[in-house]
């Protein structure tokens, strides 16, 4: 008996919604939608060698996933430059407690330049593997959390 008053009191539930219910749905949809992230644009080279921009979340995510797999994570990461122009990077870093941190960070920082040359072209003026500043800020013993 009790299970068919909870299914009943269940079904009432889903079917009633609770008044104005809709109103305040489609009021927080709207506001979501008008919620932006505020991106920079960084200048970028074409491979035809024409200027373009990238934004920086673009830039971010692609630094995300490649140092991902190095079994580290990004803990924040700062562009370094004027206006829109990339001359370097500082890395907070998350990896695992164990490893040789010189070599890791050496890792990272080839890493790094990489997927700045991959989307960015040609980088004028050019900062190397050196303007890739790595900061590790913490240590875990945990491979899933990194």
């Amino acid at each position: 008996m009790t299970d068919d008053v909870l299914s009943r009191a269940a079904r009432a539930a889903r079917d009633r919604p609770e008044p104005g219910w809709v109103d305040i749905s489609a009021t927080i949809q709207q506001r979501l939608r008008s919620v932006t992230r505020r991106s920079r644009p960084i200048r970028a080279v074409a491979d035809s060698g024409a200027p373009l921009f990238i934004a920086d979340h673009v830039l971010m995510s692609g630094l995300r996933a490649a140092i991902a797999e190095l079994r580290c994570e990004l803990d924040r990461v700062q562009l370094i430059g004027d206006r829109d122009t990339c001359t370097g990077a500082v890395l907070d870093v998350v990896t695992l407690y164990g490893q040789d941190l010189h070599d890791l960070a050496d890792q990272i920082r080839t890493t790094a330049f990489r997927v700045f040359t991959d989307l960015l072209g040609p980088i004028d003026p050019p900062f190397g593997t050196h303007g890739v500043d790595i900061a590790i800020t913490d240590l875990t013993i945990n491979p899933d959390h990194r």
